[in-house]
């Protein structure tokens, strides 16, 4: 899944993004490079993020999403609000990807009224982060996996009893989304206990957390980082890497695809 910000201020963003040109043009690129998926938003979700109003996303999103229609790609679209993933429709979104585990009950509506979209169900916490390690009645530490498999069940049998089939389900660990390094590393480790057989998308592209380990400050400098997580994902069944460098991380799998092969 190759990512497209049409923001100024993503962590790794510039004035120039909003510009549909500039977007299509990657878009474009992305899909030479072997991209199978292209996911497009128009507002930041970085750590301590500024809101934007509806009307300005959708001056950001519809525009460029209007010159990538023609491109032949399954489209995702990343946003928290309902009615703007409504808008993108016509121009072929046929996956909703939310930060805020589908809570919103807009997107309920959006699902039942369209039952060929997909969704990511990313997991986020409610209340206070998870930084802080929770304890069952013993005492004992509960693992951030089981956490977040818990909080997966729950939330998929709230979305059957409003009609929504897990089937239409990829589930997201949410990296940094109330998580600090060491829970990001639990998780990532944890993927095949929390995951239930379910489609896992992972989106660790630049994550604050990969310069925390490695000491790099900037965003930009952590491609090294990031190929390391992706290739951990695909050796451990996740099915979607979301990425900023799409030839770096294709020629990554398909290199540790070569040594896991017998053939």
């Amino acid at each position: 899944m190759g990512v497209i910000n049409v923001t100024p201020d993503s962590f790794s963003g510039s004035s120039k993004d909003t510009d549909p040109e500039r977007a299509y043009r990657k878009a474009a690129q992305f899909l030479d490079e072997g991209a199978d998926i292209l996911d497009i938003g128009a507002e930041s979700t970085r750590p301590g993020f500024t809101p934007v109003s509806p009307d300005e996303e959708k001056r950001r999103l519809l525009p460029a999403l209007e010159r990538i229609a023609g491109l032949s790609t399954v489209l995702s679209v990343d946003t928290r609000s309902p009615e703007i993933f409504r808008e993108t429709i016509p121009y072929g979104a046929s996956l909703v990807n939310d930060v805020g585990m589908l809570r919103n009950p807009g997107f309920i509506s959006l699902l039942r009224d369209h039952p060929s979209l997909m969704a990511v169900l990313m997991h986020s916490p409610e209340g206070p982060s998870l930084h802080t390690p929770l304890h069952g009645e013993k005492g004992e530490k509960i693992p951030v996996g089981e956490i977040v498999r818990s909080a997966f069940q729950a939330r998929i049998r709230d979305l059957a009893r409003e009609g929504i089939d897990e089937n239409r389900l990829v589930l997201d660990p949410g990296l940094g989304f109330g998580k600090d390094t060491g829970l990001n590393l639990e998780l990532l480790r944890s993927i095949k206990q929390w995951s239930a057989g379910f489609p896992v998308l992972v989106g660790a592209s630049r994550k604050r957390f990969i310069g925390e380990i490695a000491s790099s400050t900037n965003p930009l400098d952590r491609s090294a980082g990031t190929l390391t997580i992706q290739n951990w994902c695909h050796l451990s069944g996740v099915a979607i890497v979301r990425t900023h460098e799409v030839s770096e991380a294709r020629q990554a799998r398909q290199v540790l695809q070569a040594l896991l092969s017998e053939n």
